[in-house]
């Protein structure tokens, strides 16, 4: 059997880069609901994500998920 060969020109390469803004961790409790707060690092994310398991017994944590900017816009001030 032939082997197929990638195309090199079908390698995508982003040019724009998007920056991830903060870390979001998920909390969600039965009683209480839903809640998300978020943090400016990986680490206090990790750190605030795996207190929460410890301290809360019957609430689902996730791990830290980046909030991504997929979009930039640019504000221009109107001349009075």
């Amino acid at each position: 059997m032939k082997r197929l060969h990638r195309n090199n020109r079908f390698n995508f390469k982003p040019q724009m880069k998007f920056p991830i803004t903060s870390w979001i961790v998920f909390l969600h409790h039965q009683d209480v609901g839903t809640f998300s707060p978020a943090f400016p690092d990986l680490d206090s994310a990790e750190e605030f994500s795996n207190a929460m398991r410890i301290l809360m017994d019957n609430a689902a944590v996730s791990e830290p998920v980046p909030l991504i900017a997929t979009q930039s816009l640019n504000y221009a001030k109107e001349a009075a």
